[in-house]
């Protein structure tokens, strides 16, 4: 039997004894003379029953590690198994038959690895039966196979078999080696740690020749991206991430800095990808200042906030691709990393199957960032209104508040009365429309009974265009000043509504409350139904539904912490309260926290009726706040701002789910003064877990420290962490 024979009945035998032969000694004469045609094959012959199921999606996911206790477990995930290393003795028998005039030495590594191929199948059949499952008893699936029969070169086959399926099996086979031996199988933990050991050589055979064929000027990393297609990516090279096996790589001879980098490279591989990304200047957009330096500098350093609301398959677009080493610190404190996409090679997507899109925030600035992936996505994003950007005004969101406290309002939601202990229509704020309305405004919150009040931009966001006045008194030159600078700015407010539109405010004045503690509540207002494949499409709204609006989701409360300048600083993770006066722990928490239950229950029909007509979808959240009215007594504003968008408390209420019982942790925004000034012991914090894995101590940082950053995003864990920020 010559080389090509042998190859041949492998390929299109209809036995398993065609597919596990044993050649005896092979000859190379007359090879190649009557060879078939594989230039497409779409699927080799096939005992019956064990055909490779194409019509399918996927054929099931192995039993997982706990689920290997019972024999029969066993067998099934020795018959996964056991279908990859058919496939790959497939695989190895065409590439004989694809490329006779391959290198000699090239061929001949072959013909040993598919001899060790055949003789991993037959061990794990005469295994699998022993567990009391014959091949052929699960669907058997040709992935494998569909991604590499295509090649049309030895490198690719070196490629995507050897460095990409065989490297991924150093995880797997080590790993269940491992497992089976905590279970104390010994016979199946000796056979997989066999097929570990000659994965090894079969990486680095298929590496020794990667390096001939590939570009000298470039490292094997480089060369191996450029060899992949999609749906090929370096993604399917590696295991789980928990099984990941750097020994074993060392042992195959990839280098560091490729091991390095298959470690933190992610891809989308399975669902269609939701495409997220960060923006900071939603409202200065709107308002026609979101170019500045400073707010790019901040989308840079606070972008990877997406990080903990994204899933391993989600895209999230950056200003500036994270560094191999920052990827392995959010791997290792046990993030599922999505992919990352530089926003300006986005278009890269076009070829790609995308979900949805999730910015920061829905703007036109946003819309003309997904525009050009528009026809790739599953779900096209809302339509964008120039009458939206009222929902990111201050002054709507006053008016929203002035008519749910009133008298009259009250009638329209009777199941959901307002509690005695929220805040007066007196404490909502005044709209200002022009400079001269500032001083009458003043008064008129004076005349309330209040000393000073806040000056707030309306498209003004986190703290920006603020600032505080006294009352009972005329403003003086310095005041006037920064009025005037102030309402110079808005002048250049973006989309504004035409000429005949109701006048706008440009500013609102409110009373300043003593605040005792922020709160956030967060919602998603994506209504969907779900389809047989598991994905979701938008529900029509009919006109019932505008009459009576579905609430949108709820997804919880957050506390926030803000600075004196009323800027947003952080969020506390657990232990929300642990620092309050036990009055207020009591006023918030009392009957399994009766009260921040009933703000939810009080906004969400009130929060429906405004943004269900308004056809909003998408993330957003409620400010409100805890404060002392007259007297000492504990009130409740209920509502300080609405966002339209994603907040820090959507992120903040992700990271939550990170944290061990019990103990104290902070979500924060560091200047980086402050991210210095920590001393070098708590910059280094390691990061210790609980039994489950949940952050017990230490820090987690999610961005970059260069010359240029400006503000650090950080988890402190534990109240050494906390102490030491202050």
């Amino acid at each position: 039997m010559n080389v090509t024979e042998f190859a041949e009945r492998i390929v299109f035998g209809t036995t398993l004894e065609d597919k596990l032969v044993a050649p005896g000694r092979l000859t190379h004469d007359g090879e190649g003379q009557h060879r078939p045609d594989v230039r497409s094959l779409v699927t080799p012959g096939r005992p019956a029953g064990l055909q490779m199921r194409h019509d399918l999606i996927s054929t099931g996911s192995p039993p997982s590690d706990g689920q290997l206790e019972s024999e029969r477990a066993r067998g099934q995930l020795l018959h996964f198994l056991a279908n990859h290393e058919l496939l790959a003795t497939e695989l190895m028998a065409l590439v004989l038959l694809k490329f006779p005039d391959a290198p000699h030495a090239f061929r001949q590594g072959i013909l040993v690895t598919l001899q060790e191929e055949q003789e991993h199948t037959r061990m794990y059949i005469k295994r699998m039966r022993e567990c009391g499952v014959e091949f052929g008893a699960y669907p058997l699936g040709g992935r494998f196979w569909r991604i590499v029969e295509p090649m049309q070169s030895p490198m690719d086959f070196v490629s995507r078999l050897s460095l990409t399926f065989e490297q991924a099996n150093l995880d797997y086979s080590l790993h269940f080696a491992e497992v089976f031996g905590r279970l104390g199988d010994s016979e199946t933990a000796g056979l997989l740690r066999k097929i570990y050991e000659d994965e090894i050589g079969h990486v680095r055979h298929g590496l020794h020749w990667f390096r001939q064929w590939k570009n000298p000027e470039q490292s094997d990393w480089e060369a191996y991206q450029d060899a992949l297609e999609y749906p090929m990516s370096p993604q399917r090279g590696r295991g789980p991430r928990a099984a990941f096996n750097r020994e074993g790589r060392v042992l195959a001879g990839l280098t560091d800095d490729f091991i390095d980098s298959i470690e933190v490279f992610r891809q989308s591989t399975a669902r269609p990808p939701t495409v997220r990304w960060f923006d900071p200047s939603a409202e200065a957009g709107l308002a026609g200042d979101g170019d500045s330096s400073l707010l790019n500098q901040l989308a840079k350093d606070l972008e990877l906030v997406m990080v903990p609301v994204a899933r391993q398959d989600d895209i999230v677009l950056v200003r500036e691709m994270p560094s191999r080493d920052l990827r392995k610190q959010l791997i290792d404190v046990g993030f599922d990393l999505p992919e990352f996409v530089g926003l300006d090679a986005r278009t890269t997507l076009t070829n790609r199957k995308l979900g949805r899109f999730a910015p920061w925030a829905w703007t036109p600035t946003n819309h003309r960032i997904a525009e050009p992936l528009v026809q790739s996505v599953l779900r096209p994003p809302p339509e964008w209104s120039n009458e939206q950007t009222l929902l990111f005004r201050k002054s709507w969101s006053a008016n929203c508040l002035r008519r749910w406290l009133s008298h009259d309002d009250q009638s329209h939601f009777q199941e959901t009365p307002t509690p005695d202990w929220f805040s007066t229509p007196d404490s909502v704020a005044i709209e200002i429309f022009a400079q001269a309305d500032v001083q009458a405004a003043l008064d008129e919150i004076g005349s309330r009974g209040f000393e000073k009040a806040v000056f707030k931009l309306d498209l003004g966001a986190s703290g920006r265009g603020q600032r505080r006045f006294a009352t009972g008194r005329k403003l003086d030159e310095t005041d006037e000043a920064w009025l005037r600078s102030a309402f110079r700015d808005t002048n250049n407010v973006a989309f504004a509504p035409p000429e005949d539109a109701v006048p706008q405010a440009v500013a609102v004045l409110e009373p300043e409350l003593e605040r005792v503690v922020d709160l956030s509540f967060l919602w998603d207002a994506r209504p969907e139904q779900s389809n047989v494949a598991g994905a979701s499409e938008p529900c029509d709204q009919t006109p019932e539904d505008l009459r009576h609006p579905q609430p949108a989701k709820s997804l919880g409360w957050t506390r926030s912490l803000v600075t004196a300048g009323r800027k947003y600083a952080g969020t506390r993770l657990s232990k929300p309260f642990f620092d309050c006066a036990p009055e207020v722990r009591h006023f918030l928490l009392a009957n399994r926290a009766e009260k921040l239950n009933t703000i939810v229950n009080w906004l969400a029909p009130r929060l429906a009726a405004e943004f269900s007509p308004r056809n909003f979808t998408g993330c957003f959240g409620v400010d409100a706040f805890v404060y002392r009215g007259l007297g000492g007594k504990l009130l409740v504003k209920p509502v300080v701002e609405l966002n339209p968008r994603m907040t820090m408390g959507h992120v903040a209420l992700a990271m939550q789910k990170r944290v061990a019982p019990g103990v104290a942790a902070d979500f924060r925004i560091l200047t980086k003064s402050q991210w210095s000034q920590l001393p070098h012991s708590i910059q280094r914090a390691p990061l210790t877990t609980s039994h489950d894995g949940r952050w017990s101590s230490g820090l987690v940082r999610l961005c970059e420290i260069n010359e240029t950053t400006r503000l650090v995003p950080v988890v402190l864990i534990g109240r050494d962490c906390l102490a030491a920020v202050g």
